[in-house]
C-alpha cells in the first residue's frame, strides 16, 4: 500500500516535468549514470539460466534496500557472473525472471558515476522488458535504480535514483524513481 501511494504521488506530483525531464542527461536530472550491458539485454531476449548459473531457485523479490523489485508470483531466480555494464567488470550478479510481467530483473554492487561525475559503488537494480512484457514496452528497453544514501552522490535524502532507457539503452527520464510493486512500472521525478 505504501509503495501505491507513493508511486501515485510521484505521478501526481512530477506529471507534468516528465515530458521536458526525457530530453536531458542523468546527470542533469540528479540521477546517476549507469550502462546497461549487451550481456543484460542478450538476457531479456531469452530470461533463462546459463549452463554456468548457480543458485537456482524461485524467489518473489531481488535487490537490497531502495533498490528492490517484488515478482507477480514466484519466479525463477539464479546468480550469474556476467560483465553488467560493458566495462570489462564481471560481476556477481542475482537474477528474477517474471514471467508473467515480462520483466527479467538483475541486481549487483557494482561501480556508476554520480550526477556530480564522481564514481561510486553501490547496489544496483536493472529491469529490463522482455518479449510479451504487460506494458508493450520495446524488448530491451526498461529502467535502472541506484539504491543511495544520504549525501552518498551528494544526495539530499537516502533513497532509489535512476532512470528509464529505451531499447538503445539511452535514459529517457531520470531522478527519483519508485517501483509500483503490482506492474513493475516506475513513476520518476527529476530531482533538483
Amino acid at each position: 500500500m505504501k509503495s501505491k501511494i507513493l508511486f501515485a504521488g510521484l505521478i501526481v506530483a512530477f506529471g507534468l516535468t516528465m515530458n521536458t525531464a526525457a530530453q536531458t542527461t542523468p546527470a542533469q536530472q540528479g540521477a546517476p549514470t549507469v550502462k546497461t550491458g549487451a550481456a543484460l539485454k542478450a538476457k531479456a531476449a531469452a530470461p533463462a539460466p546459463s549452463a554456468t548459473a548457480k543458485n537456482q531457485s524461485q524467489k518473489t523479490s531481488v535487490g537490497k534496500g531502495n533498490a528492490t523489485a517484488k515478482a507477480s508470483a514466484p519466479s525463477a531466480s539464479w546468480t550469474e557472473e556476467i560483465d553488467m555494464q560493458d566495462d570489462g567488470s564481471v560481476e556477481t550478479t542475482e537474477f528474477l525472471n517474471d514471467a508473467k510481467k515480462g520483466i527479467l530483473y538483475a541486481y549487483a554492487e557494482d561501480d556508476f558515476t554520480c550526477a556530480n561525475g564522481e564514481p561510486e559503488k553501490a547496489g544496483i537494480l536493472e529491469a529490463v522488458y522482455a518479449a510479451g512484457n504487460k506494458g508493450g514496452h520495446p524488448v530491451g528497453s526498461g529502467y535502472y535504480i541506484v539504491s543511495l544514501n544520504k549525501g552518498q552522490c551528494a544526495a539530499k535524502k537516502a533513497g532509489a535514483y535512476g532512470c528509464k532507457f529505451d531499447a538503445a539503452g539511452n535514459p529517457t527520464e531520470c531522478g527519483a524513481i519508485a517501483v509500483n510493486d503490482a506492474t513493475g512500472e516506475v513513476a520518476v521525478a527529476v530531482v533538483n
